[in-house]
């Protein structure tokens, strides 16, 4: 059977309003911002566009709205290439994310987000996609939809013995089998934290091994291969936006893994990619293209 698509996203999509300044504000307090940008974003959608831009055929699910922005986002996912039959115009705004990045020499960010359209993707949505569902070399999943979606979409991957990578963010409890039916989850500090709140991340890597990937920003990754423990470096950059790196980790990943059935090199890849895509503002715009990722390990070779 062909796979018609390498990658299936099912997630969010999201208009993003970001706002640099030299500080971030206080409660009560209205500081002066020195720059502004209206960016496509959304946690699925930045990696259904990261693994479009490095090579693979990739289809997206979620919703967006009837009015501002939905066409807007439409429009972008035909620019990269990526399929949207089964993304749904409902009745709703598409989900927003106010994104402050501090211009430190980190510039460290924080973000709000309102879901709108993204909570109303249903499992009918999920059925009428099933077909492409099965036939995906890997499934990529996050949480800013319903989670009675996540749950059914990886009960139906497991089903099809479709790989599935989950991605747990913002965090939720997660339903106590689900972690033998994803292939990887990939948290970042703050969620394995949430995920196993008494144990160290040593540990908990150890409970997963060779399953639960942690992302530890500039640091790289960490997870265990049933052996030891592995430490995968990050690329050293200067930072414009921290925004989406962990999107493009993920997609990198799930991109170099279908490939490749090798973890190890996929997190050095994921790496790679997660770093260079700091490098610019937004999170769409910044993921970097396997043009860039060659030119950067041919530069670093030299």
């Amino acid at each position: 059977m062909q796979n018609e698509y390498d990658i299936v996203v099912v997630g969010s999509i999201n208009m993003d309003l970001i706002f640099e300044t030299n500080k971030m504000p206080g409660i009560g307090e209205t500081i002066e911002g020195q720059a502004f940008h209206f960016l496509q974003g959304g946690k699925g959608a930045n990696q259904a566009i990261a693994a479009a831009k490095l090579g693979n055929k990739v289809a997206m699910i979620g919703c967006v709205g009837s009015v501002i922005f939905g066409s807007e986002a439409l429009k972008n996912f035909e620019k990269y290439g990526v399929n949207h039959t089964h993304v749904h115009r409902v009745d709703d705004y598409t989900g927003v994310a106010l994104v402050t990045i501090q211009q430190t020499k980190k510039k460290d960010n924080s973000i709000i987000t309102v879901p709108g359209a993204n909570k109303k993707i249903t499992i009918e949505m999920i059925d009428k996609a099933k077909s492409i569902i099965k036939k995906a070399k890997a499934v990529l999943l996050q949480l800013e939809t319903p989670m009675e979606v996540v749950e059914y979409v990886i009960d139906l991957c497991d089903s099809f013995n479709v790989p599935v990578i989950l991605n747990p963010s913002p965090y939720q409890t997660l339903r106590s089998d689900l972690m033998s039916k994803v292939t990887f989850i990939i948290p970042n500090e703050i969620e394995i934290r949430q995920m196993f709140p008494n144990h160290s991340i040593e540990l908990s890597c150890a409970q997963y091994p060779n399953k639960l990937i942690v992302t530890r920003g500039s640091m790289g990754a960490v997870y265990h291969d049933m052996v030891e423990f592995k430490i995968i470096d990050g690329i050293k950059v200067s930072v414009a936006d921290t925004t989406g790196a962990g999107d493009s980790f993920l997609a990198a990943f799930v991109s170099e893994y279908i490939k490749t059935n090798q973890i190890e090199s996929s997190v050095h890849f994921a790496n790679i990619c997660a770093g260079l895509s700091i490098a610019k503002i937004g999170a769409q715009e910044s993921s970097p293209t396997l043009k860039d990722v060659s030119k950067y390990i041919n530069n670093t070779k030299n």
